[in-house]
């Protein structure tokens, strides 16, 4: 006696889609590598700090949770230790710790992205009010002429 054949679902199937419609295929290979300028922010962050590693690590440990020592510290700032970044959810905590949002934006600048500091929000918070006040007044001045007509 034969073995009965497994029954296959062919109801609906998600297809997938092709990888050269993806907007990342567009970009040169390796242009979003932001190790190297993490690190040197990682350093520039600590060295400007004025804060001993030590008190980072014990900061970074009381403020995540976790265990950092100096030595994961040392090995996130070393240009020779590749295999060795700093995890993105340890970058809100050096920031905080630091005052300096460098880290952030070595990580996220080479997508496009810009990162403000809380000095700077309200700057760009005005800004964003008078392009909006300036759109409003350009489409009051359209509807003005449609119906002065």
């Amino acid at each position: 006696m034969s073995k009965p054949l497994p029954k296959i679902d062919r109801g609906m199937v998600q297809l997938t889609l092709p990888l050269s419609e993806l907007p990342s295929q567009k970009r040169r290979t390796g242009s979003l590598r932001t190790k190297e300028g993490v690190k040197d922010a990682i350093r520039t962050a600590l060295r400007a700090c004025g804060l001993s590693r030590e008190t980072v690590a014990d900061e970074l440990s009381r403020l995540t949770g976790d265990k950092i020592s100096v030595h994961t510290i040392n090995n996130w700032c070393a240009p020779e230790k590749t295999d060795r970044p700093m995890p993105l959810e340890y970058a809100a905590a050096l920031t905080v710790i630091t005052g300096d949002t460098g880290v952030v934006q070595a990580a996220v600048e080479a997508a496009g992205l810009v990162v403000l500091s809380p000095e700077d929000a309200p700057y760009f918070e005005l800004g964003k009010l008078t392009a909006e006040d300036r759109a409003r007044a350009a489409r009051k001045k359209t509807l003005f002429e449609r119906i002065g007509k």
